[in-house]
């Protein structure tokens, strides 16, 4: 499930001048040496191990390793390791944790029994407040027998903001007379009164924004140091967006990434608000995201301005302090000349009634806090809860939500806030397109590859379904993500042209007849996608037949899911092909809204929109388990779809196996058996949910229990 080549997937850049963030410690021992640590093997083993080329330091039993960071000029730190694990068992765990005096000890996170299956690395982090120089850093195994293992890596101290700190109230300074924006403020600092109230004159218009380049930028991640190579990172493109005003809701007219010149970056502005203020101005305040051209990373800010009673516009106020981005992390602020021309907007009355009908559409929310199992959601044993984006559970028909929080506080518009897919899309684009495509012409999944994509005209025997299962019997390797990690695989996510891609996703060689083993290849799922596309030209006699136009976005439509949900990623040529394995942005509305729609058997209105055969196989109702072996024993993939045998870890009599979704980063969605869902989006590469099924399940049992 790990997206690993996504990685790569970008040309991002940066600049010399950009800031990093204080860091104290980034210890991944790969130079071979544990210099600076102290340790004491007792009754285990100590020592640095390689796999694959990485090294990281073993621990077994019941050894200890601490260091001493001196001179840590931070009042707070994030501290963060990845530990895999193998043969723990009861209280056995992998702890990290820290100390400002080497006597008093604060646990960061620790990984426990069920996260041992010696290959996935978990990783944990926390924030702790310092009030010394001088911070401890440990590192154990609680275990009692010889082969109890702990593997750890990835250790990093970084400075980190206190938000206690940040102002709640934005520079009217900053706004009107031409200071800078030095310093971030809260994310509060965005957010409309409690009591607003309606401007007393129409704000439809346009805003406009030459770009410019960011006043402040802390570089927290950049795995692939991208920040060395150039120029443009924390520049931010220019925009003319159209913006109609209902009331308080102040509405773009255009949603979704906006593609520019700039190469890095493509605006997404979501719906926002607009209030008159006491000294007779109006506030208008927008969430924004910046998306990675040609990829999926997310990442998510805000935007304020101000309109005088002359109708004279503030500079424009922007930061960024959250993403959905395992490789490059930043906080970024602002402020620059905008300008805003109050004007009647063609269509207004249709943008209205369509953001009418898609708030309206939504599930109803409550707090995530209402349920009586919410310690056992998004628990730190599973997900670090400094790297979840956003989290929710739903539950007969109420979506029950978390706060969004960022490092510079809570984002105050947590229902547009966006979300990538990355491989979800296998399940939302390319599995169920594939379902609607088998409702809408039976027999279509049987299709050969080679008769509708050229480059692939050698794949003799190779279905459409082979390909959605992953299971085409072209690879270079059958080691999971061997194939997915390789330099032909990061060369199909760097290029933005389908010639290439295509040309690349087709160059496997027969490894295995089609059908009997699963590669992860998310090349094969941009095949299909290629595949589809053509088959429906074929069928309707339509050149511009598409595979997400025609299968998926009726579904959406009909759904009520938000416009964002309506676009997906494409190549950047004439072709504009749809990447259907990653590339969707979403609401959390629209995630919740799309499992309702599984749960009830991809049925609108009554009429069945999807293959019941596949949606059932995909959905694991069948009486044994459907699908190849995907990684391990307790996994299966099917139709686009993971599934995970829980029936051990709630106390089933037999295997049960559960659907899910999975996407890069950290990105997980199950479909519990009982018709409830519960996701989590994050990016500190965290895919496990033993603790929510269980918690599922004794909310609403998906079987008899053992005695």
């Amino acid at each position: 499930m790990i997206f690993r080549s996504l990685l790569l997937a970008a040309s991002l850049l940066s600049m010399p001048h950009i800031a990093s963030a204080q860091t104290f410690l980034d210890e991944g021992f790969q130079d071979g040496e544990a210099d600076g640590w102290q340790s004491d093997a007792r009754k285990g083993k100590i020592g640095l191990t390689d796999y694959q080329g990485n090294v990281s330091l073993n621990l077994t039993r019941d050894a200890y390793a601490i260091r001493l960071l001196k001179d840590v000029s931070a009042d707070r730190v994030r501290i963060s390791a990845a530990f895999a694990a193998d043969s723990l068992e009861g209280d056995d765990a992998c702890v990290l944790e820290a100390s400002p005096d080497g006597a008093a000890w604060f646990e960061i996170g620790r990984v426990e029994d069920g996260q041992d299956d010696s290959v996935t690395l978990h990783t944990v982090s926390g924030l702790l407040d310092l009030d010394s120089p001088n911070l401890f850093l440990g590192v154990r195994i609680t275990g009692n027998a010889a082969n109890d293992s702990c593997w750890v890596d990835n250790i990093s101290v970084v400075g980190a903001r206190n938000t206690d700190s940040l102002s709640e109230a934005l520079s009217q300074d900053v706004l009107w007379h031409g200071q800078t924006l030095s310093e971030p403020v809260s994310m509060q600092a965005f957010a409309p009164p409690d009591k607003i109230t309606t401007p007393t004159i129409s704000y439809s218009g346009t805003l406009r924004f030459e770009g410019t380049q960011a006043a402040g930028f802390e570089l927290l991640r950049d795995s692939f140091n991208y920040s060395q190579t150039a120029d443009t990172l924390d520049k931010l493109p220019a925009f003319n967006v159209n913006l109609v005003q209902d009331g308080t809701d102040l509405i773009p007219t255009l949603r979704g990434p906006q593609a520019n010149d700039h190469p890095d970056w493509e605006w997404i502005i979501e719906p926002g608000q607009i209030w008159h203020r006491e000294d007779s101005h109006a506030r208008a305040s927008l969430p924004f995201a910046l998306q990675e051209r040609n990829a999926n990373c997310v990442h998510n800010g805000m935007m304020a301005f101000e309109i005088g009673p002359n109708g004279d516009t503030s500079a424009l106020i922007f930061q960024i302090g959250s993403e959905t981005c395992a490789y490059m992390q930043f906080n970024l602020w602002g402020s620059a000349p905008s300008s805003f021309e109050t004007k009647a907007i063609p269509h207004a009355n249709t943008v209205i009634r369509n953001y009418q009908s898609e708030v309206a559409h939504r599930l109803p929310t409550q707090p995530l806090s209402e349920l009586s199992f919410r310690n056992q959601l998004g628990h730190s044993d599973e997900v670090a809860p400094d790297a979840i984006t956003a989290l929710g559970y739903v539950k007969d028909g109420t979506h029950y939500v978390s706060a969004c929080p960022t490092r510079l506080g809570d984002y105050p518009y947590c229902n547009v806030l966006d979300l990538p897919s990355y491989s979800w899309a296998k399940s939302m684009v390319a599995g169920l397109a594939s379902m609607r495509l088998e409702q809408l012409y039976p027999g279509a999944m049987r299709s050969q590859i080679a008769d509708y994509v050229p480059a692939c005209d050698d794949w003799d025997g190779v279905t459409f379904q082979h390909a959605l299962d992953m299971a085409t019997g072209r690879y270079d390797s059958d080691v999971y993500d061997e194939d997915e990690a390789s330099e032909d695989t990061r060369q199909f996510f760097l290029t933005d042209r389908h010639d290439r891609k295509i040309d690349i996703a087709c160059n496997y060689d027969r490894q295995s007849p089609p059908g009997e083993t699963f590669v992860y290849h998310t090349t094969d799922t941009y095949i299909l996608g290629t595949a589809i596309t053509a088959f429906l030209r074929e069928q309707t006699g339509r050149s511009d037949a598409d595979i997400f136009d025609d299968l998926i976005d009726p579904v959406w439509t009909s759904l009520g899911l938000s416009p964002v949900a309506r676009q997906t990623r494409r190549t950047y040529d004439n072709e504009a092909q749809v990447f259907a394995g990653w590339g969707l942005t979403l609401h959390r509305s629209d995630i919740a809204m799309i499992a309702k729609f599984l749960h009830e058997d991809g049925m609108i209105d009554g009429e069945p929109m999807l293959d019941p055969a596949m949606l059932a196989d995909a959905l694991q109702q069948r009486t044994a388990p459907v699908g190849l072996r995907a990684v391990v024993d307790s996994q299966r993939y099917k139709n686009g779809f993971w599934a995970w045998n829980a029936g051990a870890n709630i106390g089933c009599e037999d295997d049960l196996f559960v659907p899910a979704m999975s996407g890069y980063g950290g990105l997980t969605l199950a479909l519990m058996p009982n018709g409830q869902t519960y996701y989590y989006v994050s990016d500190g590469y965290a895919f496990a949910w033993a603790r929510a099924a269980a918690a599922s399940h004794n909310d609403a049992p998906f079987c008899e229990a053992n005695p």
